[in-house]
């Protein structure tokens, strides 16, 4: 029996992605995904780093290793973003160069949570880690397996504990209207607290903040 193959493993990431990219069309003031975000070095970053982490996941490759950068590849070009996927990969590449120099210079340092704490490199490499690291936050979540040092002292995560605590019985209360076991929220109010501002944000200034 043939395995997938890698054209529909990347659909396969996308679909299981279509949940945040409903969510960022419910953020955004127009309901749409906005195309300034392909550009945007942490959405970059963010969404990069989501997609190599599921490629993992849906392949059922352990974290330390390597995503099929071609199938990558044809989930942003094929399906998240085809219009502006050119000029995402533009940036992209840019991003990463620019990391691995930074990288290469000794100039990136992680405090023990992970967070970024290096005041030596431009902005849009502080971005694109940013997102990195936010990314990684949600999916590890998802999985079961974010430091529990992070979920303790995390203060985004502590706050998206609180949100999802007080929104229990109303997330409940809808799973249950539609016959649904409610699942756990929390990975879903991180990822609003993390982009739902800057989503708003695309339609206000030219950079989110």
């Amino acid at each position: 029996m043939f395995g997938l193959s890698k054209a529909s493993k990347a659909k396969k990431i996308y679909e299981s992605l279509s949940t945040l990219l409903s969510s960022i069309e419910e953020w955004s003031p127009e309901k749409k995904v906005p195309e300034k975000m392909w550009t945007d070095p942490y959405m970059i970053g963010y969404f990069f780093k989501t997609v190599a982490l599921s490629e993992l996941i849906t392949n059922k490759k352990p974290y330390s290793s390597s995503p099929d950068q071609t199938i990558l590849k044809l989930c942003f070009e094929n399906h998240i973003c085809p219009n502006e996927f050119k000029k995402f990969e533009k940036k992209l590449f840019d991003l990463i160069n620019k990391e691995f120099v930074a990288k290469k210079e000794g100039k990136l340092n992680f405090d023990s949570l992970g967070n970024y704490t290096s005041k030596e490199v431009s902005n849009d490499i502080d971005e694109f880690l940013l997102g990195n690291r936010h990314a990684s936050r949600v999916i590890f979540l998802l999985g079961g397996v974010l430091k529990k040092e992070i979920q303790e002292k995390d203060p985004q995560v502590l706050e998206a504990k609180e949100v999802t605590k007080k929104n229990k019985e109303k997330d409940v209360n809808a799973a249950e209207k539609l016959g649904l076991k409610c699942r756990d929220m929390l990975p879903f109010y991180l990822s609003e607290l993390y982009l739902k501002k800057r989503v708003e944000n695309f339609f206000i200034t030219n950079e989110p903040k």
